[in-house]
């Protein structure tokens, strides 16, 4: 553990081994067809629920309704780093008394939906955070909820047309484009034992996803970015996204290997499908006899334990796995002291789940401190909890960090220019 600290404080990110949470959070599957009459039913009606807190004042043309639960919709529960940033914002919620409950989409947008009319019927949701998968499908029933006094805010995605509490987003575009040129300067600075084509240039894989807004912005942008290189030329697209990822990838990387010997370079979308093609990458060399330190993968996210773990023992042996590099999101890892200084209302439920994260670690990790940005958010617009501010409909954007094991380092923050802004289409 000491020696992961040392490694992500360098780079100014954190992460570590999940443990449980030890909120009172319940996980909810999605359900199939569900109306929400029926899952109104299952929870506990109005009256019988702890008596809500008097309505809070205006923020803007917004009046929460006074009802301390707070729902977190999310995609899936099966990605760790997700995971992390909800029960994160659960546990300082809970700290103002509220109740977290986590809710499952398995990958289906339409859930979403039926997610949010189920707490409209239930009557005593105050909050919902959203890891949006469709805003536009979401657009009319999330209105409903404001009208029903519920505070929104999304993770990941921005409303087109129409205005929620607020958002924790990611410039995803610009994960895709750093993802590339850290393979790029990998190739240039340690691939010379990688074969080049006619034209001079690396062969390289690209794993995509393109089925919710922001995986075509960082789809767009890892291919755009790949098409204009002057280091690199792409050989193969495929996806691996969701449940199965791992082993989709896998056999998408096998059959890159087999079709395209030269290719020894792939960006992934996630860390699951980048293992999946780590672990393609590291049978292909047993069988070829090739060392993995010629081969290069990096996803465009990074908060996952083992893969954090397969990057360290990288950087340590690069012949070790084929893991040399990513990007990722979030605050950079911030000194239990600076948190308390400049977020002491949330400092003591923060400095809890950390501990219970990441026991023993002197900083508070990125997901931990993008979950308070939630909390942030959903509190500020109740207009209700002491220490806690937000502008009704205010963006917050994810620092965008990238590295690899052999020097590379990028860093993209809240007011700079967008270096990849015409992806986002």
């Amino acid at each position: 553990m000491k020696k992961l600290i040392a490694l992500l404080l360098a780079a100014c990110m954190l992460v570590a081994v999940l443990s449980g949470c030890g909120s009172s959070a319940g996980s909810a599957e999605a359900p199939a067809s569900a109306p929400a009459e029926e899952a109104a039913s299952a929870a506990a009606p109005a009256e019988e629920a702890a008596p809500a807190e008097q309505a809070a004042a205006p923020t803007g043309d917004f009046v929460w309704n006074g009802q301390k639960e707070v729902w977190s919709i999310l995609p899936t529960t099966d990605a760790e780093g997700l995971v992390w940033i909800n029960d994160s914002m659960g546990a300082v919620m809970e700290a103002q008394g509220f109740t977290y409950v986590k809710k499952d989409a398995q990958g289906d947008p339409g859930a979403q939906v039926q997610f949010v009319e189920q707490a409209i019927a239930a009557g005593n949701v105050g909050c919902l955070m959203i890891a949006a998968m469709s805003v536009e499908m979401l657009k009319d029933v999330v209105g409903q909820a404001v009208d029903a006094g519920i505070a929104v805010a999304y993770l990941g995605a921005q409303p087109t047309d129409y205005t929620i509490a607020g958002c924790v987003y990611t410039a995803y575009e610009i994960t895709g484009m750093y993802a590339v040129q850290a393979a790029e300067y990998w190739a240039e600075h340690s691939g010379q034992n990688v074969p080049k084509n006619a034209d001079g240039k690396y062969e390289i894989a690209i794993d995509t996803y393109y089925d919710i807004a922001d995986g075509v912005y960082r789809s767009n942008a890892i291919k755009g970015t790949v098409e204009k290189s002057d280091t690199l030329t792409l050989v193969s697209e495929s996806s691996s996204y969701g449940s199965d990822a791992l082993n989709t990838a896998f056999n998408n990387a096998q059959a890159v290997l087999n079709a395209n010997p030269d290719c020894h370079i792939f960006v992934a979308y996630e860390p699951q499908n980048a293992m999946g093609i780590n672990n393609a990458i590291m049978d292909y060399c047993e069988q070829t006899g090739n060392s993995p330190a010629d081969y290069f993968v990096a996803p465009c996210y990074g908060e996952d334990t083992t893969f954090t773990g397969l990057y360290e023992e990288a950087a340590a042996d690069p012949a070790a796995n084929a893991i040399k590099g990513y990007s990722t999101y979030g605050d950079p890892a911030m000194p239990m002291e600076a948190v308390q200084e400049q977020f002491p209302q949330s400092y003591d439920a923060l400095a809890k789940i950390s501990e219970e994260i990441n026991p023993g670690a002197p900083v508070i990790i990125p997901p931990i401190l993008t979950g308070m940005r939630l909390a942030d958010i959903l509190l500020g617009v109740c207009g209700q909890f002491e220490g806690y501010e937000w502008t009704y409909g205010e963006t917050y954007y994810d620092t965008i960090t990238a590295v690899t094991v052999d020097g590379f380092s990028a860093t993209w923050s809240m007011g700079d220019e967008n270096p990849a802004a015409e992806y986002k289409k």
